[in-house]
């Protein structure tokens, strides 16, 4: 008979600790923002962890404060897609149907406070690595270990309380989730291209500046849906921000998300080819460019990128102001290397990987010599 495993209590006796979802290689952003917005609450943050029990794609922080007011904090958060209460972590079997028997017999064990009260409730599950189980898998043992201790139905749309049961290798960790929509499915609205960057992505982006002031300028030369200016604009309210997109639904669509955040004043979106960026925006002087140039797998099998990305820096550079700075998603980091060895306009300040839906694009911060 397998023996029981050695479970972790995550509740902190007088503090409130917080796990963020996000994606991969932003973990610390994450801690970044948070640190910056409990500041400004008057909270303490007293511990974060940027690769909580081993695990990417979470971010943890624990607050001394209560929960409501720890929660109300959390909910600004831009980077982010989820925010949940870390409650356990346990270790797994590798055999699979050992892992779900474990996964399902310790749940039943588990005092989660929320479900005291709970009608209704649902399981749900992130997994990560090599098993011979699914998420769907998980979600089910976990759902009926919960159904089984506490009075409380499984409702998967209108449920009082979501229990995360996650897994990563050979580790579940145990969460109740605080949001039911993810905080980065903003800018839905209007305008919405297939590949557009999630707005947590862009929010991100512009955090990676690491900048001691806002910008008084910022240009995005492929704006697409104006995902990017939409985050910077409310961040640095005092900035002109500037878009330009060489498609021309892209530019009506763009348009049309600015009116409809009520942002004109503040970005102004152009169309012009990123090739030519020097003479569409000659009349503009660039602090900082933020910007994800919009290149897809399919383009990419066939596409040489060298050229595209001298081109692009050489342009980006007439536009900007010596020290000035570029934060921008490279998927060929080989090419753009190449460019940039090359190169005596910019020197590299920071890289980074990160995944985006599968792809592990890099971001790169330049700076403008």
């Amino acid at each position: 008979m397998p023996s029981s495993p050695s479970i972790t209590s995550l509740r902190a006796r007088g503090r409130t600790p917080l796990l963020f979802t996000v994606n991969m290689g932003l973990e610390d952003v994450v801690v970044d923002e948070f640190r910056a917005r409990a500041a400004g609450a008057g909270l303490d943050v007293t511990d974060t962890d940027d690769a909580p029990f081993g695990l990417q794609s979470y971010a943890l922080v624990e607050v001394d404060a209560g929960p409501s007011d720890a929660l109300a904090v959390a909910r600004q958060m831009r980077s982010v897609h989820h925010v949940l209460a870390p409650l356990y972590t346990f270790t797994l079997s590798a055999d699979g149907e050992a892992a779900l028997r474990t996964i399902r017999d310790t749940m039943k064990g588990l005092d989660v406070a929320a479900m005291e009260a709970a009608e209704t409730f649902r399981a749900s599950s992130v997994r990560q690595g090599t098993h011979d189980f699914t998420s769907v898998d998980v979600q089910t043992w976990a759902g009926g270990a919960l159904d089984a201790r506490y009075d409380a139905s499984v409702d998967l749309e209108d449920y009082d309380v979501e229990v995360r049961v996650d897994v990563r290798d050979d580790r579940c960790l145990v969460s109740v989730q605080h949001t039911r929509e993810a905080l980065s499915r903003r800018q839905l609205e209007g305008y919405q291209p297939r590949a557009a960057l999630k707005a947590n992505v862009a929010h991100a982006l512009l955090r990676l500046a690491h900048l001691d002031a806002p910008p008084d300028t910022l240009l995005d030369p492929f704006c697409g849906s104006g995902t990017i200016l939409l985050e910077a604009a409310p961040l640095w309210p005092g900035t002109q921000c500037y878009g330009n997109d060489w498609n021309e639904d892209a530019v009506a669509g763009a348009r049309k998300n600015v009116e409809a955040a009520g942002l004109s004043d503040q970005i102004t979106i152009r169309k012009g080819d990123a090739w030519r960026l020097a003479e569409r925006f000659e009349d503009v002087t660039a602090d900082l460019i933020v910007t994800n140039p919009p290149f897809g797998v399919r383009m990419a099998s066939s596409m040489d990128f060298y050229p595209f990305y001298r081109r692009v820096l050489g342009q980006m550079a007439e536009v900007l102001r010596p020290s000035g700075l570029v934060v921008m998603l490279v998927l060929r980091q080989g090419p753009f290397n190449t460019v940039l060895d090359e190169s005596d306009q910019f020197a590299s300040r920071h890289v980074r990987a990160i995944e985006i839906g599968g792809l592990y694009p890099y971001v790169f911060v330049l700076e403008r010599r």
